[in-house]
Parts: structure tokens; C-alpha cells; sequence
């Protein structure tokens, strides 16, 4: 029965930990995430499930390494916000990858973005012909932002 109070209190303090820890790391909406930010997520979840099940592993040391990965996020946070070139370098920058109904092969190369990816995200946005498109630009989240090209001529 120890064992499962001890599992119990665990699970109960890492809940607690990561709800208070995930909100001082600060709210983004998940279609805004940088895959850091994903990867960064899954490890906070990572460390709180082994803080919560491993019961052979010292509370007190997880908590701590827990602590100090939300703390370098929160560092990250500040300084993309506060420098656009540690911004660039961090968080990268968005690509156009379509112009003027051409799509630009070394741009698509540098971010190994297929044509097939490309092709479905345009569709996704309701243009089933490159030639209509006067810009397509990738963001950083993964997202596609699109620019049809105008009626008038």
C-alpha cells in the first residue's frame, strides 16, 4: 500500500508542478507553435510523468531539472521577444516559397519542403492552380499564408 500512496502523491505533486510550471512558461495557440516549442512540450511532459511514476528516482532532483527547463524556456521566450536577431537564429524566419505562380526551388530545398506539402496546403486555402497564386510564404509555425493573385489585370 506505501508504494501506491507514494504513486498517488507523485502523480498529485507533477500534475500540480506542471500546471503551474506550463503556465508561467506562458500561452501560445498550438497553431502558432515552432516545432521548439512542440519538442519543448512533450519534454515538460516527458519530465513530469517520470517526476509522477519513477518511484526510484529522487522527487526533489526531477523537480529541480523540471524547474530549470521551464526557466530556460522562459529565457528563450524573452529573448526572441526582445532581439530579432537571436529571434532569427532561435525561432527562424517565414520563406516565400511561391511567387508570381513559380515556385522557388531553392527556398523549398533549403526548408526540405516537398511540392506535394506545398500543393496540399494551397489546396487547404482554396487554390488548386499555382498560376493563381502571387505569393505563398511558409511561416514558422508550419503554416501556409497565401496571396491569390489579383482579378484585375
Amino acid at each position: 500500500m506505501p508504494v501506491i500512496m507514494e504513486g498517488v502523491m507523485r502523480a498529485v505533486f507533477a500534475f500540480i508542478a506542471l500546471l503551474v510550471l506550463a503556465r508561467l512558461a506562458g500561452k501560445q495557440s498550438f497553431s502558432q507553435l515552432t516545432f521548439f516549442d512542440f519538442v519543448s512540450g512533450t519534454a515538460l511532459g516527458g519530465m513530469s510523468a517520470l517526476l509522477a511514476a519513477g518511484l526510484t528516482i529522487n522527487v526533489w532532483g526531477v523537480f529541480a531539472a523540471l524547474l530549470t527547463f521551464v526557466v530556460l524556456m522562459i529565457l528563450n521566450g524573452y529573448l526572441v521577444l526582445e532581439s530579432r536577431p537571436l529571434r532569427k537564429l532561435l525561432r527562424g524566419e517565414p520563406v516565400v516559397v511561391v511567387h508570381n505562380g513559380r515556385i522557388l526551388r531553392e527556398n523549398m530545398v533549403r526548408l526540405r519542403y516537398s511540392d506535394d506539402d506545398l500543393m496540399t496546403q494551397l489546396r487547404q486555402k482554396g487554390c488548386f492552380d499555382i498560376n493563381d497564386v502571387e505569393f505563398a510564404v511558409l511561416e514558422n509555425s508550419g503554416q501556409l499564408s497565401v496571396l491569390p493573385k489579383s482579378r484585375e489585370a
